[in-house]
């Protein structure tokens, strides 16, 4: 089943062109992002901005902190490797508002999430 058949509900898809920044995005497996989004309700109850998701903490027990997101966590260096998953996702408010409108599949494909614009991608192949 392709990767674009496992998403739905995304945000307007802006044009793209060659010269714009790089969005800020989060690479993570379509299991993890649908994760997030079915215990919403939980990252939302944390207090303080950001909100924390840990990719291998999901579901959380309780809402996330600061305290959760550094405990036994080494830092994400993607330098050497561009197609690592992210481990730790920070969302302000209007970022974790967006997961109200996502609905993605779990699976083991990955996708690229863009929370500023609300939507997910298929990652591109390795190359």
């Amino acid at each position: 089943m392709a990767v674009g058949a496992l998403l739905s509900g995304q945000g307007p898809q802006p044009g793209r062109s060659g010269d714009a920044a790089v969005a800020r995005h989060f690479r993570l497996t379509a299991a993890t992002l649908a994760c997030f989004v079915q215990h919403r309700e939980i990252y939302k109850a944390a207090t303080g901005e950001p909100v924390f998701l840990l990719a291998n903490r999901c579901p959380p027990q309780r809402p996330p902190s600061l305290l959760d997101a550094l405990t036994n966590e080494g830092p994400n260096i993607r330098l050497a490797d561009p197609t690592a998953l992210d481990q730790l996702v920070t969302l302000n408010r209007a970022q974790l508002a967006c997961l109200d409108r996502l609905s993605v599949a779990a699976s083991d494909a990955v996708v690229v999430f863009f929370p500023d614009d609300c939507r997910v991608e298929p990652a591109p192949a390795p190359r």
